[in-house]
């Protein structure tokens, strides 16, 4: 269905190729996931499929791409619009259109779709994503995760024979991404729809592709069967890393085998999760209320945190995390006091290089010079401090704005989704500066779906539904495994031992 032949690819004559004489071959039907290090060049794939690269992009191409047969290596975008739906990773950029029905039917208008299927792919699309209710609904007033899902409901409605996304689940709660990928994954069996998809959360699909395609940090590209491409990648989720760990030939590749095997295997006794011993009180939210209008998005929310703690808040999308995080912000706005890193972390980039953000950064914090550099080295590889900001992936541009944020030192740390784009050694760096920020007095509370993050990262759990809390636990009780908990963690599944949440409670150290 759709293919690249020795295809390379740089920003300029003088560097390094992004991609280096890639050959793929992507049957139609399939369903792929595309992986590999933050920065490493996913995107730019994609891209190259989408042939956004190099006519968007800028720089030289060479190499032949193949659609459903025909020779489309020189085409433009728009002439293979009929035949490929692309998602990119900051959809909200994208929109042409002022409410949710709007931007559905904008493409299908593009492509002269007739007015009566038109109406019936659209509800076809708003239903498979949820989103029905909200039809009328302008885009501005919709949280990250809602406008994520009004994207792909634009791509799946126009009907085209390939889909490619990337990072489609980044914003979505685990009950909204599972049922996206199933629906997806569905089209791919019953429609013959040829669906490729960019993911850092390799655990919530792992068990539906067909291949997976790993982008490697010196521009090659390996395509394979998922078992062979996983079993020594550095960047998987915990279920492959618990197989790599325990050295489980072979690996397995879902929750279900791999809990059989280790309820056989495993004889160790595991171990608690340390959690520190907490300070003094730093923030306190007494009926906390926040409305749009006639929305109310957070509703009398009260609780405190401490010196020394973490705190995640979960919920699903449009449940009030954002809008909290900003009230909590907005309560204390002293730079001082309070730093925030929004959800759409290049909100915080407007000079036009890496190197001037870093200075200024250090300057507004009034640290020392490269402070704020040396923060950013522990998330990413070295970059060029000459590149604009914003031609750094998604991943890059958090983590530039994590060590902006990181570096005032303020005693109270706020993070939107600040797993958003990053692989999994990423967020164990990012994981590890938390707790090193909680083991120095500071409070941090964040705002994610990313359940593997939040085990490895919270010592608490606030559940937000409807802008109410529902639930303020211990992590282990929030993400540990019964039979009805949606946020348990693929650990707590797999072990189904009372307060296991996390890898390290059950590998290492022995």
């Amino acid at each position: 269905m759709i293919s690249l032949k020795n295809f390379t690819f740089s920003y300029g004559s003088s560097d390094e190729p992004r991609l280096s004489r890639v050959n793929l071959d992507i049957s139609a039907g399939e369903f792929v996931l595309v992986c590999g290090a933050t920065g490493s060049g996913k995107s730019t794939l994609l891209r190259a499929l989408v042939g956004l690269v190099p006519h968007f992009t800028g720089g030289i191409a060479s190499g032949k791409r193949t659609i459903d047969g025909q020779d489309f290596s020189t085409a433009m975008p728009h002439e293979t619009a009929h035949l490929i739906g692309y998602v990119n990773q900051q959809p909200e950029g994208a929109f042409v259109a002022d409410t949710v029905l709007e931007e559905l039917a904008f493409a299908l208008e593009q492509l002269g779709v007739p007015r009566d299927q038109m109406i019936e792919r659209v509800d076809a699309a708003l239903a498979a994503t949820g989103l029905t209710e909200l039809r009328n609904r302008k885009l501005v007033e919709l949280s990250g995760g809602q406008q994520q899902r009004v994207a792909i409901a634009a791509a799946l409605s126009a009907g085209q024979k390939i889909l490619i996304l990337d990072e489609p689940t980044s914003a979505l709660d685990p009950t909204s991404a599972h049922e996206l990928l199933e629906f997806i994954h569905e089209l791919c069996r019953t429609q013959n729809l040829t669906a490729i998809i960019a993911e850092h959360r390799i655990e919530r699909l792992i068990d539906l592709v067909d291949s997976v395609i790993i982008v490697n940090n010196d521009a090659t590209v390996s395509h394979g069967k998922p078992a062979e491409q996983l079993a020594k990648f550095a960047f998987v989720p915990p279920l492959i890393e618990l197989a790599q760990e325990l050295r489980w030939q072979p690996i397995e590749m879902n929750i279900e085998s791999a809990t059989k095997r280790f309820a056989a295997e495993f004889k160790n006794q595991p171990r608690k999760i340390a959690h520190l011993e907490l300070g003094k009180v730093l923030l306190s939210a007494k009926d906390v209320v926040v409305d749009y209008a006639n929305l109310r998005a957070v509703d009398h929310v009260s609780f405190e945190a401490r010196a020394g703690e973490v705190i995640a808040v979960m919920g699903e999308n449009g449940s009030g995390k954002t809008s909290l995080l900003w009230a909590l912000q907005g309560q204390n706005p002293s730079l001082d006091e309070i730093a925030m890193v929004p959800q759409q972390a290049a909100d915080l980039l407007f000079l036009s290089s890496l190197s001037d953000e870093l200075s200024d950064s250090d300057e507004v914090a009034r640290a020392k010079p490269t402070s704020t550099a040396s923060l950013l080295e522990q998330f990413t590889s070295r970059l060029d401090p000459a590149i604009h900001p914003r031609d750094l992936s998604s991943g890059q541009q958090l983590a530039l704005v994590l060590a902006m944020q990181l570096v005032k030192n303020a005693p109270v740390v706020l993070l939107d989704e600040p797993t958003r784009g990053l692989d999994y050694a990423t967020k164990k760096q990012v994981a590890s500066v938390i707790r090193d920020l909680a083991a120095a007095g500071k409070c941090i509370i964040f705002a994610s779906h990313d359940v593997e993050f939040v085990a490895q990262t919270a010592d608490r759990v606030i559940q937000l539904e409807a802008g109410r809390v529902i639930a303020d636990e211990p992590v282990e009780q929030a993400l540990g495994w019964h039979s009805d908990n949606a946020l348990a963690s693929q650990i707590a599944q797999i072990s189904k031992l009372p307060g296991v949440i996390a890898l390290q409670q059950v590998v290492g150290n022995e």
